[in-house]
């Protein structure tokens, strides 16, 4: 700024000496005009050394920006053109930077999702191949050889059941489906998911009951995204729970939302586990020597999620309470 006013004074200074020349022919005026046409050249050059410095320095960060490097440049109160676009760049950097590291978490969780359905998948094959082999034995009775078919049969439909919840989760994850909301009766959903684990329940002689605190009980939901969390819930509760035991299923709703309150009797979980047992492929400690894929619970929860609610877990002795919590509409 300075300068700029040195030259706009230079300048000026110039026209006049111009006209003192023109009108007086004065050496005087000769002599100063030569001054100052010097003293303009002089800055010229240094302002040009300027701008080739700034250049310069905004080459070396567009530079590091192709290279990756961080680019260290604190904001000035210079509001040249130089300026903004050194600031700009490094803005552009840090856009990026943090463009990278979401696609590099997408990227480690899909590895480790890749990974973990490579160990699951595992043990049932390796099952499966050793049935194949076992078969192929021509002096086995029809017998035996229809009891390994039926172990095969349930292994395919274990294979069956565990990409299906993989891609579930994979979905759900990397938040690829679409709720669809609709106005409905929550017990209708709720009732859907009984019937969906209804035969579990009647082999092990486990009781389910369904009942509302409030009747009619209308809440925005897409049904079958919310029927596979409820029923997820509901799976959890007959399989660790004892035989000819209760699972309860509790409808209650206010003016700011609605539950959806599971109560069992089973073996719960320990203290401080409530949130680590909804993370992808945890398995809690009191069922680490059971069947299971630790999907169901992160499914119900990101379900739940997608409905704008949340689901808490509360410890009893015996068993647990599992609450979906979804806001009323217009809340």
């Amino acid at each position: 700024m300075v300068r700029r006013g040195v030259i706009g004074i230079n300048t000026t200074l110039l026209s006049i000496l111009i006209g003192c020349l023109i009108f007086q022919r004065s050496w005087l005026a000769i002599c100063l005009l030569l001054a100052v046409l010097s003293g303009m050249t002089y800055l010229w050059k240094e302002r040009q050394k300027e701008y080739q410095n700034e250049l310069s320095a905004v080459s070396d960060s567009l530079e590091k920006l192709l290279e990756k490097k961080e680019i260290l440049y604190e904001p000035t109160q210079d509001d040249t053109l130089v300026s903004k676009i050194r600031f700009q760049i490094q803005r552009i950097q840090n856009m990026y930077a943090g463009v990278t590291e979401l696609a590099e978490k997408e990227r480690d969780g899909i590895k480790k999702l890749l990974a973990e359905l490579a160990h699951q998948l595992r043990t049932p094959l390796a099952n499966l191949e050793t049935y194949i082999a076992i078969l192929e034995d021509e002096k086995m009775d029809s017998e035996t050889r229809m009891k390994y078919f039926e172990k095969m049969e349930h292994v395919e439909r274990k294979l069956h059941f565990l990409l299906e919840e993989f891609l579930k989760a994979a979905r759900l994850e990397h938040q690829i489906i679409q709720i669809r909301k609709c106005e409905s009766d929550l017990k209708e959903t709720a009732a859907q998911a009984v019937f969906q684990v209804y035969q579990k329940a009647k082999a092990r002689s486990i009781h389910i009951t369904l009942s509302e605190e409030k009747t009619g009980i209308l809440v925005p939901h897409d049904r079958n995204w919310l029927c596979e969390a409820i029923y997820n819930l509901l799976d959890n509760s007959i399989k660790y729970s004892p035989e000819e035991s209760e699972v309860n299923i509790i409808l209650n709703s206010n003016e700011m939302f609605s539950e959806i309150r599971i109560e069992d009797n089973g073996i719960g979980i320990e203290p401080g586990e409530e949130s680590r047992i909804f993370q992808l492929y945890y398995r809690g400690t009191r069922v680490s020597g059971q069947e299971g894929f630790g999907m169901g619970l992160f499914i119900a929860r990101e379900i739940v999620r997608r409905h704008d609610g949340f689901v808490k877990v509360k410890r009893k002795n015996p068993g647990l309470i599992v609450s979906i919590i979804l806001p009323k509409a217009g809340t």
